[in-house]
């Protein structure tokens, strides 16, 4: 990978690491529970993270480490979010009812 490359690799988790931290943030403000549940936050991190100002969000966001996880390890969960069937609202509850089964102290 060039240095320009790079350069673009790191602006963009830049990008996402301020999007995520935004979201999440208002998330939080809006329906603490539910957000802990679908950001799988315990209420330690959940707290710090409300706590911060704008400009202490800019200064996390700015890390070249991708401060969000991917909850997608678990092959039930992608074979339900893949399956073409028209079973929308019941693959979201499916997705849900498996991400909820992961232990909130796995994603600390």
């Amino acid at each position: 990978m060039n240095k320009v490359q790079s350069g673009t690799l790191l602006d963009n988790i830049k990008e996402i690491n301020l999007s995520y931290l935004m979201l999440a943030q208002r998330m939080l403000r809006d329906d603490y529970p539910a957000a802990l549940f679908r950001l799988g936050m315990g209420r330690e991190a959940a707290d710090a993270l409300l706590s911060l100002s704008p400009a202490q969000l800019v200064k996390l966001g700015s890390s070249s480490m991708l401060l969000c996880r991917l909850r997608l390890d678990n092959p039930n969960l992608l074979a339900t979010l893949n399956d073409s069937a028209p079973r929308a609202e019941l693959q979201q509850v499916h997705a849900a009812i498996l991400l909820s089964s992961q232990s909130v102290e796995q994603f600390a």
